[in-house]
């Protein structure tokens, strides 16, 4: 099914070399941040929910880690808040292109779940700061691997930024949910619009086996930013709730 997406890592370990050449000690990476991302937010209709089930285990680690994009807006003070909130992201992924001329693929350049996803240049324009239509709630968007740049301001500035945002996760766990995949078949539903997530790729260098699942996304709306939504906090505190 051409609408399914399979996870694994061997076919990674083969497609994405770099992501697996581990440096360090022990031969590990000594940071992963970069694994941190939304699914499609380089299309111009990204992902809403996304359905993640894993067929095959390793047999120990391969967690998934979510954190709170509400929670990351909520960790920036508001003078900052109202300064992102001006601001849009450039959201792309080339590195697919640059795999699919290595590996001798080509690129559906139809309709990708929406008549906007076409093309064979994966690069889209989106707020920093989107509103989720379910919830109203406001949340960081320009996170992770897909996120590009910070449209409007100086190069040091916009890296300075995109790293923060993702400092913010590492820096704090308690926005952070993390599952241990227990039986083959589990099934994981999250909300992209204002969910990050990693996959810990602790068993690659352990000779723990492989992981393999299939995912599926669906789309939601174009990504924007409503005047008149507020912070989890303030939404909840409106109606008698302590976050």
């Amino acid at each position: 099914d051409n609408k399914i997406s399979v996870i694994s890592s061997e076919q990674a370990k083969k497609l994405y070399k770099d992501r697996f050449s581990l440096t360090g000690h022990h031969g590990k990476k000594q940071s992963l941040k970069e694994s941190w991302h939304s699914d499609i937010t380089f299309k111009p209709i990204p992902s809403n929910y996304a359905a993640l089930r894993l067929i095959q285990l390793p047999k120990t680690g391969g967690d998934t880690i979510w954190a709170s994009g509400y929670e990351v807006f909520e960790r920036v003070s508001e003078p900052y808040q109202e300064f992102l909130e001006t601001l849009t992201a450039t959201y792309a992924q080339p590195s697919f292109n640059k795999t699919a001329d290595e590996s001798g693929f080509k690129i559906f350049s139809g309709p990708r779940g929406a008549p906007e996803n076409v093309g064979e240049v994966f690069k889209a324009i989106h707020p920093v700061i989107r509103t989720n239509p379910v919830t109203g709630w406001k949340s960081v968007f320009a996170v992770g691997h897909h996120a590009a740049k910070i449209n409007g301001l100086s190069e040091p500035e916009s890296k300075h930024l995109l790293e923060w945002f993702v400092r913010l996760i590492v820096d704090n766990h308690d926005l952070q949910v993390p599952h241990r995949w227990q039986n083959p078949n589990d099934l994981a539903i999250w909300d992209n619009r204002s969910v990050y997530h990693a996959a810990t790729p602790d068993y690659v260098t352990e000779g723990l086996g492989e992981r393999t699942g299939q995912k599926a996304v669906s789309l939601g709306e174009r990504p924007y930013l409503d005047p008149a939504s507020t912070s989890r906090r303030e939404s909840l505190a409106k109606e008698g709730v302590s976050a």
